[in-house]
């Protein structure tokens, strides 16, 4: 889906919401710099035409990253988020800022350390440290060439304190990036917890818990569904009830633990014989149920066999090597006379019975 250009603040996509809502908000601080630099203007400490300038680079700055990011152009890099890049501009911008001031430097260092805490959110204790040692060098730098070019806009005491200051900073948030991206972790890991505990509680709930295949309330459930689509659409829906003979006598003779082997067995194999739109589900017991949508009496017959002979033709590893499983098949068709779909499986299951 493209990207609607018109929308501030894009909405389809929660993560892309959250980043461009981050950058709305690191937006928000440039402007009370270039509004605060417009205060140094009056005071005398910065040229009207060097303001000018430094608005416009900012402007210009934050104009490309938000169409970078509305245009979603950053999901091709490997920090979607653009923190890094971000993180970069403003050390640049502080540097050239802070070089072009008179004095008063402390002012808006101030606001350019909170644009750098918005690296905290993002960035681990490498890499905050990294861009906090960037930092350091773009500000000493500045320091330095005002010293050498204009000595008399430079307070040597005043300036070392700031970068004293600035350097305590660095290893703090690099402290608490780190903490941050512990947590960010320690979220995810919950986060995908959480996932397999609903999936878990989802399988419990639609699944048989032996055999792995829908259990009576889902397949009884895939079936009222597919009675009101083939209701709706007029076509035909079929029904196999499957149910294993003399199985109670192999629970008796070898044990619950062979028997439960042979029915998961046996849930593969029927499996195997159905489509990707079928249902199939045991139904209890040793009785199975499946439901054929789109099909007619005649394929369900067709498939019935097919799921007669993969029980019948091959033994069953934990029986003797000449024993042989054996079921009966009924099958029924929906009718739109029917007044629910117990009918359905009722007549399906008088099959099996006169079989």
């Amino acid at each position: 889906m493209r990207p609607s250009l018109g929308v501030v603040v894009p909405h389809d996509d929660p993560r892309q919401s959250l980043r461009v809502r981050r950058f709305l908000l690191a937006a928000t601080v440039y402007t009370l710099a270039v509004a605060l630099m417009g205060f140094y203007v009056r005071q005398g400490l910065l040229a009207v035409s060097e303001w000018h300038f430094l608005s416009l680079v900012v402007l210009t700055v934050n104009a490309g990253l938000y169409a970078l990011l509305r245009s979603g152009r950053n999901e091709r890099f490997a920090d979607p988020s653009l923190t890094g890049l971000q993180m970069f501009m403003v050390c640049l911008l502080m540097g050239v800022t802070m070089y072009l001031l008179d004095g008063g430097r402390g002012g808006l260092l101030l606001l350019f350390l909170v644009l750098l805490m918005f690296g905290v959110l993002r960035l681990n204790a490498r890499q905050f440290t990294a861009l906090g040692g960037f930092a350091l060098f773009c500000y000493a730098v500045a320091l330095g060439a005002v010293w050498h070019q204009r000595p008399d806009a430079f307070d040597a005491q005043v300036e070392l304190l700031h970068l004293a200051a600035l350097s305590t900073l660095v290893p703090c948030g690099g402290f608490f990036a780190s903490h941050v991206s512990q947590l960010r972790r320690l979220l995810r890991d919950r986060q995908i917890d959480l996932q397999r505990a609903r999936e878990e509680a989802h399988d419990l709930k639609v699944l048989d818990p032996l055999t792995g295949i829908s259990n009576r309330s889902a397949i009884i459930a895939f079936l009222d569904q597919e009675c009101q689509r083939a209701e709706r659409l007029g076509q035909p829906l079929a029904v196999i009830f499957m149910d294993l003979i003399h199985f109670k006598r192999i629970n008796r003779e070898y044990s619950h633990a062979i028997g439960d082997e042979i029915l998961r067995e046996v849930a593969r194999r029927l499996r195997g014989c159905v489509r990707d739109i079928d249902g199939l589900g045991r139904y209890g017991g040793e009785e199975f149920l499946i439901v054929l949508p789109d099909a007619t009496e005649e394929e369900a017959s067709r498939v019935a066999e097919k799921l007669r002979t993969s029980v019948e033709s091959r033994r069953f590893a934990p029986l003797p090597a000449r024993q042989r499983m054996r079921c009966v098949v009924g099958i029924s068709s929906y009718q739109s006379s029917d007044t629910d779909i117990w009918q359905a499986i009722e007549r399906a299951r008088i099959d099996t019975e006169s079989a």
